[in-house]
């Protein structure tokens, strides 16, 4: 795309047409001459680390296609101008419906699933598996976004070494200590996400009591006992299928392992 003709679409890149303000940079609505819809994520400036991103969201997702991960449309490179232009997706991220939307976990989990494991030259790791990065469509199909922060690796998975990116609280206590990046790490992200989901607790929050501000701290004894009824966001009252809240609660025990080889594969969640 030229730098015009987002400008076209996005009428000059108005506040009228602002989504959202990420990492990256702001994210805009606007509409070709088409009529398709768009999302416009501008950079934020010429960094260093803002070229990274760039480069590693158009290749992992030049490289995938899936119903379930954010399409990218094209993208513009003017000057130290750096534009992404992906699919619309209407109803906004997972985070803004978190106590409310529980029946797509499976379906974040099959599009975890295909970068892990059916990308034909290696696997995508996402590194950033969290609400603010599902998009939701209009009937609520979830949609894997953001791929600023992805890396290719090998099909043997071997760990690979890199700086600490990411979001607090949805990090693997090994990429924490040692920079280790495999498909696992993605998996216990996903399984924080789970509990999210579970409890309508965020996987972080400073206002509650000590002891409390970590989900995984204040959730894991409950996990280990499967304690169903202590876990459950108690705004739901009765109306949630208890099979499918103990399939989750297994579900994510498996990816919060502290031991990557312990944890499950995206396949087998």
């Amino acid at each position: 795309f030229t730098y015009a003709e987002l400008e076209e679409a996005t009428l000059n890149f108005s506040p009228g047409n602002f989504l959202a303000e990420g990492g990256y940079g702001p994210v805009y609505r606007g509409i070709l001459k088409d009529g398709r819809y768009i999302a416009v994520k501008r950079n934020k400036d010429a960094s260093t680390q803002g070229e990274k991103e760039f480069k590693a969201e158009v290749e992992a997702l030049s490289g995938a296609q899936h119903r379930n991960l954010v399409t990218l449309l094209g993208f513009c490179i003017e000057g130290g101008k750096r534009i992404l232009v992906y699919e619309f997706v209407c109803n906004k991220c997972l985070d803004w419906h978190l106590s409310g939307k529980r029946n797509g976990f499976l379906v974040s989990a099959r599009a975890l699933r295909y970068l892990h494991e059916g990308c034909r030259t290696g696997s995508i790791v996402h590194r950033d598996v969290r609400p603010h990065n599902i998009l939701l469509t209009h009937d609520y199909t979830p949609k894997v976004g953001d791929f600023g922060l992805a890396r290719w690796q090998s099909n043997d998975d071997s760990p690979a070494q890199t700086r600490l990116v990411g979001t607090l609280g949805y990090l693997a206590p090994e990429y924490i200590s040692s920079g280790e990046v495999t498909t696992k790490t993605d998996v216990y992200s996903f399984g924080v996400v789970l509990l999210e989901l579970i409890t309508g607790r965020r996987a972080i929050n400073l206002s509650l009591p000590a002891g409390e501000t970590s989900l995984i701290e204040w959730a894991r004894p409950m996990i280990e006992t499967r304690d169903a009824e202590s876990l459950i966001d108690k705004r739901l009252g009765d109306k949630f299928n208890m099979y499918e809240l103990h399939c989750m609660i297994h579900a994510a025990s498996f990816c919060l392992r502290a031991a990557p080889s312990e944890r499950a594969k995206m396949s087998q969640v």
